[in-house]
């Protein structure tokens, strides 16, 4: 029996600290073996429960989704942050609410196992009742399991709410999570998890899950956790020669992804912990590990492992449908995409409207300001001797979800490599679009803005080329049947014919990898972007194209008017005088 100063001492650390509490007080089952053993935070625990810490701190509560590859022990690490708070507090509330029945049998035998094994100098009374539910009657706080759809929940005040395997909540599942999300206050040291493997585009799980990761006004920090951060999920090799035929092996078999398999070798992630930050890399045991599972555990199909262990939060959320765009290419532009992020991050601007410079020169009359905020994204700055293109789609104020609508997004190319300089993506009205396109054409030495000009984006290309002035706008080419004479028609208007065109010219233009991207948002919505039942192409339900057809426009007005053949020259004979965009013939 410990003395008091030390049983003091003991509920001191642990009731400050919850790490403390899992490793004395709590026994889990250690992976592979089903051992009852201590529980240690894995890596992947340990990433979301520093994330937790920091917004406990920060906000005076937890609102965390967290989308992640399956048996990375999220699950328990919720369930055993929320049963050490109920256990050590009073009046806490607690309720795990699972996708069906038998999950919410697991996870109340796991509650009973927690208490059943806790040291009884700091076990509180408890009972039982007869709905899968602990009630601690000295500390007054309880820990309640339920299934979605039940009615246990709803009218209910939680303290602490974690909603499990929230994308198979299936039909009703919105409205449940709505109600349940309201019975927990703002603040209070309260706390929301959300948690899940992916199941698709769209719904409710992918939704929240966009939401948080695109929007941090949202309240919600989104967390995804890789299958490689996960030690278990690696396979050694017998011998030093096996090892080296396996890496000869990469990127051959297109059962594995071909050369996307290749490519992961090196691949990693990095995360701040309370421990300091970790780092976490594909190596030949992982990919080794990869390939065993694509085969025995999902059956040989790469997309199925891709939905269950992804390596991104992009190729989580599979497509129903035939994809537009080729899989293999989009996933190789996903990795390269993360790495240019990491290496070389973008700046971030604003371009205020209705502002103008004081120190007026040519192209810099208008504003952009760097703003760590801001919804303009620049990989490439403008450089001197280069042209571009810019590609706008106008937001009709559609609602893509039940938390969100489309947006006007205007995508800058170089005129000859295809490869993205920057991206716009907002949320304001056509006029004033306009402002910020021509701030946008005017720093891109007065790039060639085409703009989609169906519905509201007639308002934009109104105010651009009269209010603004613009000089270097898109015109189309109709011909006119009955006089065999072509006109001109500002902007590029997108019908059922001419889809089609711009976007199978993206497709070859992505399939043979001559363009290049570097938005993360851009590539999400490509790999959603299908075939529907009647042939048509567009977004998968509850996703956006926003993106996708600005750069299918943009990309269309780089072929019709590429680069300047003499700037190409000057590339390679710098001793002649540079190519001025503004000499160039039609501008």
């Amino acid at each position: 029996m410990q003395s008091d100063n030390t049983l003091e001492e003991l509920v001191n650390r642990i009731y400050a600290d919850p790490v403390a509490y899992f490793q004395v007080g709590l026994k889990v089952e250690e992976f592979g073996t089903g051992l009852m053993v201590p529980f240690e935070l894995n890596p992947a625990q340990m990433i979301v429960h520093a994330v937790a810490e920091k917004q406990l701190k920060e906000q005076n509560m937890v609102r965390i989704i967290v989308l992640k590859a399956r048996r990375l022990g999220m699950s328990t690490y919720v369930q055993g942050r929320y049963f050490a708070k109920a256990a050590t507090r009073t009046n806490r509330n607690v309720q795990i609410v699972t996708h069906s029945r038998s999950a919410t049998n697991s996870m109340f035998n796991m509650a009973r196992r927690f208490e059943e094994n806790l040291p009884e100098e700091i076990k509180p009374e408890v009972r039982y009742s007869g709905k899968n539910e602990l009630v601690w009657s000295d500390l007054g706080s309880s820990y309640s399991l339920a299934t979605v759809g039940g009615k246990e929940v709803r009218g209910s005040k939680v303290d602490l709410l974690h909603c499990s395997e929230v994308a198979f909540w299936g039909d009703g599942g919105n409205e449940y999570l709505l109600g349940v999300l309201n019975t927990v206050v703002q603040g209070y040291q309260t706390e929301a998890f959300l948690e899940s493997t992916a199941n698709g585009v769209g719904g409710i799980f992918y939704e929240r899950w966009k939401d948080a990761e695109e929007n941090p006004a949202s309240g919600w920090a989104s967390v995804f956790v890789p299958y490689f951060v996960f030690s278990e999920y690696r396979l050694p090799f017998k011998d030093d020669k096996e090892k080296q035929t396996f890496k000869d092996s990469l990127g051959q078999d297109p059962s594995y992804g071909g050369e996307e398999e290749e490519k992961l070798l090196g691949h990693y992630a990095e995360y701040p912990t309370l421990e300091g930050d970790l780092r976490f890399q594909i190596d030949l045991e992982t990919l080794k590990w990869r390939r065993q599972t694509i085969d025995v555990q999902c059956n040989g199909d790469i997309d199925l492992f891709r939905q269950e262990y992804p390596c991104n939060a992009s190729e989580a959320f599979l497509t129903t449908g035939r994809s537009v765009f080729d899989k293999k290419s989009l996933h190789f532009m996903q990795l390269e995409a993360e790495k240019r992020v990491r290496e070389t991050p973008p700046g971030l601007y604003n371009i205020p409207v209705k502002q103008k410079r004081t120190d007026t020169g040519l192209n810099r009359y208008y504003l952009e300001r760097a703003d760590d905020e801001g919804e303009l994204i620049v990989w490439t700055p403008p450089q001197s001797d280069r042209e571009y293109r810019i590609g706008c789609d106008v937001s009709e104020g559609i609602e893509i979800g039940t938390r969100d609508t489309d947006w006007s997004v205007a995508i800058v190319l170089d005129a000859l490599t295809y490869e993205e300089q920057a991206i716009l993506r907002t949320r304001i009205d056509p006029d004033l679009l306009a402002w910020k396109l021509v701030s946008l054409g005017r720093w891109y030495n007065n790039a060639m803005v085409a703009v989609e000009s169906n519905n509201h984006g007639l308002v934009t290309l109104k105010f651009l080329q009269e209010i603004h002035q613009y000089p270097n706008l898109y015109y189309d080419k109709i011909l006119d049947e009955r006089s065999n004479r072509a006109t001109r028609k500002l902007g590029f208007k997108t019908t059922l014919r001419t889809k089609p065109v711009i976007i199978d010219n993206l497709r070859e233009l992505v399939r043979e990898r001559e363009i290049k991207l570097h938005n993360k948002t851009t590539l999400d919505e490509m790999a959603s972007f299908v075939f529907q039942s009647n042939g048509s192409m567009s977004a998968a339900t509850g996703s956006h194209d926003d993106c996708v057809m600005s750069l299918a426009i943009a990309a269309f007005a780089t072929k019709l008017y590429p680069g300047s053949t003499r700037w190409k020259e000057q590339r390679y004979q710098p001793e002649k005088k540079r190519f001025s965009l503004y000499h160039a013939p039609g501008v």
